[in-house]
């Protein structure tokens, strides 16, 4: 993962086994949910997993989020985990129903993480009982570490 390559500088390892049936319905999913117009954004959970999706997510609209972590699997396995077969969204407040019947007709299962909240000087990244980021922070890692990169070149 990335997260190992850049905390323990370990690349390496087998890549998890892609269950082909379930990629499939989980497609099929995303595009029914999107016809239907039930999710306000979707993000893969490939580089850097849920913390990376989380990352981003915010700072494309500077919407903060509070979100609690399930109790297993470890907190640093469910942030940087990049297995396959995973999507962030975030559904429609009115559509709520409406996308949890589509999981359970489709065979898709989900977890509900938390909440997404309204952009603002005081947006951030909330995982509660791990950390709290505050988006301008998040943002000028962001941005300013290619500044850092080629101002030491």
């Amino acid at each position: 993962s990335a997260w190992a390559e850049a905390v323990h500088d370990h690349l390496g390892g087998r890549p998890p086994m892609v269950d082909f049936a379930h990629e499939q319905r989980l497609a099929q999913l995303m595009v029914r949910a999107s016809r239907r117009a039930v999710l306000s954004s979707a993000h893969d959970l490939a580089d850097g997993g849920l913390a990376q999706a989380l990352v981003e997510s915010c700072l494309r609209l500077d919407h903060g989020v509070e979100i609690k972590l399930p109790k297993d699997p470890d907190p640093f396995v469910a942030l940087f985990s990049e297995s396959s077969g995973r999507v962030l969204v975030s559904v429609k407040p009115n559509a709520v129903d409406d996308f949890t019947a589509l999981c359970d007709e489709i065979g898709v299962d989900r977890h509900r993480l938390g909440t997404v909240r309204e952009p603002g000087p005081d947006a951030a990244l909330v995982v509660t009982g791990q950390f709290t980021l505050p988006l301008a922070e998040l943002r000028e890692a962001w941005t300013g570490t290619l500044r850092k990169v080629f101002a030491a070149a």
